[in-house]
């Protein structure tokens, strides 16, 4: 222990002092105090237990995000100027409501579109009598004539001269009549035949009779009983015999091939009315192919139940070209879906039925709030290093702000997907790993 003695006028030096100090600092950190201890100790795994539960409880997810399109389930169908000419007449404006087949445009043709579809209307009607055989009803429908239909004038020509033809032997009674005058004729020769038939078998006994007689007459004059003269009339008699039977049954013959002749006029008949009847289905299905094709190329008809927009404003007059998109029809009652494109990155942790949180440009969340969707499918196959996710929106356009948000189709947007939670403690960890492989 090192000497202190006291100055020569009785105080420590500075020296001194401190080293009296020291001395004490060290004998109070060579024995802390036992209670010092035991907090410290406590305190420290108290404090690394509240870390490890911290690292444990707290988990939370990765967003993996993309851009993303919101589209209806059926897209906008595009109607389409099928031939160059102007717009003759527009039967809607922008945001009508269509039904499919409806008409929105007529293009310039060289026919009148008013009597075509006039004519349409014909020829329904009568596909209809055809299909339910009521051949009745087609033949006592009106047949208007019609004189500006230009491309089709053709083929209503060929249709009105078989539905005439047709008409004069089928429904005016020409054909019936002619029917009914050989049913008589047949019926007729029917009993006529039974007539002569019997004549044939009268006819026939009384020659079997004659010819007896002539075979026993031939043997008296054989045995010089009758004279030459008695023996000539007996051959001349059965000579008479024989032609009354012969006549008879050529009588008989011929009736059977008037017979003939009667069904064969009325297989001919029949084959007539077939081949009239069938060519005037032919002509009514080819006036109708023809008028399907005049319409494809100068009515435009919307193809879907839905909402129609313009692309560009048109006008009656307006000259268009074959290819030009002139309308949309936006479906009304379809759904819609997000359509959203993702790099490859954390790629394989996204789940279908994951959340997505939606972020629309044309309604910035903080004032509007977020979207939520679902994960509904995942592409196998990428496209240009990203990958294809569709996502569904249950809840619909309604953003965390109890916003309800129109839909448009198009629309564009970015997308979060929110993949399972991972523990903190695990992060450190597998940072940590990472970092010892480095």
């Amino acid at each position: 222990m090192p000497d202190y003695s006291p100055s020569s006028n009785g105080h420590a030096t500075e020296n001194e002092a401190i080293d009296l100090r020291s001395s004490e600092v060290d004998e109070v950190l060579s024995q802390p105090p036992a209670w010092l201890v035991r907090w410290g100790i406590s305190v420290f795994f108290f404090v690394l237990l509240i870390l490890v539960a911290v690292g444990w409880f707290v988990k939370y997810p990765d967003l993996i995000g993309g851009t993303m399109r919101i589209v209806g389930d059926e897209l906008p169908k595009s109607v389409n100027a099928k031939s160059d000419g102007k717009l003759v007449k527009l039967f809607s404006k922008e945001g009508d409501l269509v039904q499919k087949g409806q008409y929105l445009a007529f293009l310039e043709s060289t026919a009148n579109p008013d009597e075509v579809l006039q004519m349409e209307s014909v020829v329904d009607s009568l596909v209809k009598c055809s299909q339910r055989n009521d051949l009745a009803k087609m033949y006592a429908l009106p047949m208007p004539f019609y004189f500006q239909l230009g491309e089709l004038q053709k083929s209503f020509q060929t249709f009105q001269d078989s539905y005439i033809r047709a008409k004069s032997l089928l429904r005016d009674g020409a054909f019936d009549q002619k029917r009914m005058a050989l049913d008589n004729d047949l019926a007729q020769l029917s009993i006529l035949e039974s007539n002569l038939n019997t004549q044939v078998i009268n006819h026939k006994s009384d020659l079997e009779l004659s010819e007896a007689d002539l075979l026993m007459n031939r043997k008296l004059h054989q045995q010089k009983v009758i004279a030459d003269v008695e023996m000539r009339r007996a051959q001349s008699f059965f000579i008479a015999k024989k032609q009354i039977f012969d006549q008879a049954q050529t009588n008989f013959n011929n009736n059977g091939m008037a017979q003939n002749q009667k069904r064969q006029e009325l297989l001919e008949l029949e084959k007539m009315r077939t081949e009239l009847q069938n060519g005037l289905l032919q002509a009514i299905n080819t006036l109708k192919s023809d008028i399907e094709s005049w319409k494809q190329r100068f009515v435009a008809v919307a193809p879907a139940n839905g909402k129609v927009s313009f692309l560009v404003p048109l006008q009656e007059g307006q000259t268009v070209k074959t290819g030009q998109e002139l309308f949309y029809v936006m479906p009304q009652a379809a759904g819609f879906h997000g359509e959203m494109y993702v790099g490859q990155y954390n790629f394989g942790k996204i789940r279908q039925q994951q959340e997505v949180i939606v972020k629309l440009p044309s309604y910035p969340f903080q004032e509007f709030g977020t979207v939520i969707g679902k994960v509904t499918a995942i592409s196998e196959l990428p496209k240009d290093s990203t990958y294809l996710v569709k996502i569904s929106f249950p809840a619909g356009l309604v953003t965390s702000s109890k916003k309800q948000l129109p839909f448009k189709n198009g629309m564009t947007a970015t997308g979060e997907i929110v993949t399972e939670d991972l523990r903190l403690i695990e992060r450190l960890f597998y940072n940590f790993r990472r970092m010892l492989k480095r």
